[in-house]
């Protein structure tokens, strides 16, 4: 009996055990089985990823290579549209002059248009700013809404239009600037659940951060545009500055010279001194049309700096009231074209400003060809004056705006009845 019963139990054992394993093989094949599932939806997911991604990409390389801000637009808003599978969308601008939100471009029977083009009511009515949702998209994080139900503040005129194209969800997303809402996009769809359109909220918001990347940058050229051109204003004021006041300061001396030779019957000094306000005159209009028109001082059109330099010293020595004199030091080497510029309208101002005010009678400009740096110097011995007070009228304005164009100092040493001298000094470094 007991060995029966031992080879009962043991054949009962055995049953358990072979149903056990069998147990743990089914659990194992099911786990295999839900592995073989998450493999497959890892690889869904990580392909959706790739795909996404190369979207994103292809969108950035749009970016760089397309100039037209709308176009751009057009393309997110298009891409938006496709990869949630819309029916068909809208790009919103805020418009700070009127406090409303205007219709800017609309995807439609696909292709893109503008907000002459739409039939959108919004074009004739504008949404206010600071409504409800949709009406006027004033949030901070990208919400679904349907049209089921009663969307919060949404114009009758405009419910209309959205249904008439079949739609029955949209979805808004802010095109954020830091705390700055610069655009919205809206989606639109013809399906009653909005679950599928929130499961691909991110590409969305993803796709309105380039949107929002382009309008940034489209600012940032407007204002780099308008500096340039404020720039280029102030550049051509000076050169015209520049060359009238020192144009017409050496007429107006040769014409007091001319009158006062005249009080002495000198006829023939008289005619020298309007000979040469005549010719300074003539040259001054000269330089001031070529300054309208961006080039290059008069002077240097056939000749170097230094000759430039001369000629202008020789000019001034000729009126007959300053004797001037022009030297330089150094091994000379080549300038290029807006150094020689700058450096010979800051000669022509100090010149101006010496005729001007100094009471001179002697002024020696040097250039200076340093190891280190290239130095312009101009030196009077007139009036002089304190450097302590405010002297900054536009001519020395203008000579230091001229010496930080070019990555030079403009150092000015004067004193009552000591003289001036006004060095430009630019490091070799600044040359290239």
């Amino acid at each position: 009996m007991g060995a029966g019963q031992s080879t009962a139990e043991r054949g009962a054992a055995r049953g358990e055990a072979a149903a056990d394993s069998a147990q743990r093989l089914r659990e194992v094949e099911e786990d295999n089985r839900l592995l073989e599932q998450e493999v497959v939806q890892h690889r869904m997911v990580a392909e959706l990823a790739r795909g996404q991604s190369e979207m994103l990409i292809q969108s950035l390389n749009f970016l760089a290579a397309e100039s037209n801000l709308d176009k751009f637009l057009g393309h997110v808003l298009k891409v938006t549209v496709q990869q949630l599978q819309g029916v068909g969308g809208t790009l919103w601008f805020p418009d700070a002059t009127t406090s409303s939100i205007r219709l800017h471009l609309e995807y439609l029977d696909s292709r893109i248009i503008s907000a002459a083009q739409s039939h959108h009511p919004a074009v004739l009515h504008p949404l206010p700013a600071g409504g409800r949702p949709v009406s006027t998209f004033p949030m901070t994080h990208a919400e679904t809404y349907v049209l089921s139900g009663e969307v919060g503040g949404m114009p009758e005129e405009n419910r209309a239009y959205i249904n008439s194209l079949g739609v029955h969800t949209l979805l808004t997303v802010p095109m954020m600037l830091g705390q700055e809402t610069v655009g919205w996009i809206c989606v639109r769809s013809s399906k009653s659940d909005a679950k599928e359109l929130e499961s691909k909220l991110s590409i969305a918001e993803a796709l309105a951060g380039q949107a929002t990347l382009a309008v940034q940058m489209a600012r940032l050229g407007e204002q780099a545009r308008q500096a340039a051109v404020l720039e280029e204003r102030n550049r051509i004021a000076r050169d015209i500055h520049d060359t009238l006041a020192q144009g017409f300061t050496g007429v107006v001396v040769n014409l007091e010279a001319a009158t006062r030779t005249l009080k002495k019957d000198n006829i023939d000094s008289a005619l020298e001194h309007i000979e040469h306000a005549r010719q300074l005159a003539q040259a001054g209009l000269a330089e001031a049309r070529l300054s309208v028109r961006a080039l290059r001082p008069e002077a240097l059109q056939q000749a170097d700096l230094t000759n430039a330099l001369g000629a202008l010293l020789r000019r001034v020595e000729a009126s007959g009231t300053l004797h001037a004199h022009f030297s330089m030091q150094g091994d000379k080497i080549g300038l290029s074209s807006e150094v020689e510029s700058e450096l010979l309208r800051i000669a022509q101002e100090g010149m101006t400003n010496i005729l001007k005010h100094a009471k001179a009678q002697h002024v020696e400009v040097k250039l200076l060809f340093g190891a280190d740096t290239v130095t312009l110097s101009i030196a009077d011995d007139g009036v002089g004056f304190d450097p302590r007070g405010h002297h900054d009228g536009f001519g020395l304005l203008g000579m230091r705006e001229r010496a930080e164009r070019i990555g030079a100092r403009l150092l000015v040493n004067s004193a009552l009845a000591q003289g001036t001298r006004v060095e430009t000094v630019i490091p070799r470094s600044a040359l290239g």
